[in-house]
């Protein structure tokens, strides 16, 4: 009810209440917000990939624990919580073909290079190829695509 007071009283003024929404149960701002699934350099790079859902399926933002399973307790449990940017897939969804990962400049940070060495990790020890792409090189549409179609054929012999 509060609410609905306060948002009326800011709609006289033409102020629509956004940012500091009131929850009506505790009366405190919201903790949560909506985001892009993709950064706009991800979404780039989808458009790109998603030309070759002819032959593969593309899914993106994947979370490791949705394709490798943990058969112990021991290092990197907490690692397959994370999200790969990219998964290749054969058209059945059965065959996971290629991983891939956009990195931009955050991946210089001491945490994120050791979460990339961890990902990586998990990724040889399952078997499962992981490509990286860097966001400081123009990844123009031929080399990305060739790349990618390299690697899936690579995998395969």
């Amino acid at each position: 009810m509060i609410k609905k007071i306060i948002n009326f009283i800011l709609s006289l003024f033409g102020i629509k209440n956004n940012s500091d929404e009131i929850t009506e149960k505790t009366n405190t701002p919201t903790e949560y917000e909506k985001k892009p699934l993709m950064t706009i350099y991800e979404r780039k790079m989808y458009n790109i990939i998603k030309k070759l859902e002819n032959e593969y399926t593309i899914i993106p933002q994947l979370n490791l624990a949705a394709i490798i399973n943990k058969k112990n307790n021991n290092k990197y449990y907490s690692e397959l919580f994370r999200n790969i940017d990219f998964a290749i897939f054969d058209k059945e969804l059965e065959n996971i073909l290629l991983l891939i990962e956009i990195n931009d400049k955050t991946h210089n940070e001491y945490k994120r290079k050791d979460r990339d060495l961890k990902i990586k990790k998990i990724c040889n020890d399952t078997g499962i190829k992981l490509i990286t792409f860097y966001t400081n090189y123009p990844n123009e549409e031929e080399y990305v695509i060739n790349r990618i179609l390299k690697e899936i054929k690579n995998n395969k012999q």
